[in-house]
């Protein structure tokens, strides 16, 4: 292994432990913001709960890859390895779903992997293509890159509310197959978008 191949090695481990490292920490923010709002919606719909806190995660999420976004432009790396906030996105649904099994340790929590694991991915996967002009170096906050952003932010949001939502107070036999094979789907579809932005697939390679 040659000196250039090692250094590369350490710096694809090194970012994908940092990433790790940033899911346990917006994990961590997304179960305090939760917690310091849940007095004020004690009183509310059931509904409106759920989607608050789906749109505190989603909140969370997006600043993670803002923040990855300006950091990566700072330092001068590829836009591209923003991707790797989709790891710190499943680290949050990995302890989100952990902790949720062991304080509801019955058989129809498990169902709900098989669609929570890709609603997080998915989101990641969106925020790191939309906030990826913002790592450009000389480029700039335009309307309509801040309109992009907002505009998939909603769509994340009231994706990941219905979902939330659906299954706590509207769950009926068919919800894990139709939720997994929906959310694999359109994770898939936005890894190959990604794939193609950034060359990973080298025949796309939009460098």
């Amino acid at each position: 292994m040659t000196r250039a191949s090692t250094l590369a090695a350490i710096r694809s481990v090194l970012g994908v432990s940092l990433a790790a490292a940033a899911g346990v920490a917006l994990w961590y923010a997304m179960r305090l913001c939760e917690g310091a709002v849940a007095p004020s919606l004690s009183v509310s719909p059931e509904w409106l709960s759920l989607a608050m806190n789906a749109g505190i995660e989603e909140t969370l999420r997006l600043g993670l890859a803002l923040a990855a976004a300006l950091t990566l432009r700072r330092l001068g790396r590829e836009p591209g390895a923003a991707s790797l906030a989709v790891i710190a996105s499943c680290v949050v649904a990995t302890l989100e779903n952990a902790s949720y099994m062991a304080a509801f340790p019955t058989l129809d929590s498990y169902w709900r992997l098989g669609y929570a694991l890709p609603i997080h991915a998915s989101a990641a996967v969106l925020y790191a293509l939309v906030t990826a002009p913002f790592a450009e170096p000389g480029r700039g906050l335009s309307r309509r890159g801040i309109a992009t952003v907002a505009a998939s932010f909603l769509a994340a949001w009231s994706w990941h509310a219905a979902f939330n939502i659906t299954a706590a107070l509207a769950p009926f036999p068919a919800l894990p197959a139709i939720g997994t094979a929906l959310n694999v789907i359109a994770f898939a579809a936005l890894a190959a978008a990604t794939a193609i932005r950034y060359g990973y697939w080298s025949i796309y390679a939009t460098r």
